[in-house]
């Protein structure tokens, strides 16, 4: 697969429509954005800042490594260093999930 390859496209278009639904919007250019949606395409384009021959699994990854994150809020846990771990492992298996769903 190719950033050429239509199901490397294909992949991309999912993930930003998941992203997409993100309630949250931060502003672009004057224009408000989906914030995860917006975030995606900043680290795929400071990915392609650092290491443009980058391969189609890494680009894929820095492009999901958000996917849908407003649906595990960091506030739905405890407040606290244990809160925080466990919340953020719980976001791994989430995306790593949401993701397969995505690819497959």
């Amino acid at each position: 697969m190719t950033m050429h390859d239509p199901r490397f496209a294909m992949a991309i278009e999912k993930i930003d429509a998941a992203n997409g639904e993100d309630p949250n919007t931060e502003m672009d250019d004057g224009i408000p954005c989906p914030k995860e949606l917006l975030y995606a395409r900043r680290m795929t384009a400071w990915l392609n800042r650092l290491a443009p021959e980058a391969c189609d699994a890494l680009r894929l990854a820095v492009r999901c490594q958000h996917l849908r994150r407003w649906e595990i809020p960091r506030d739905s846990y405890p407040m606290d260093r244990p809160g925080y771990h466990r919340w953020r492992t719980d976001l791994g298996r989430f995306h790593a999930e949401r993701a397969g769903e995505i690819l497959r």
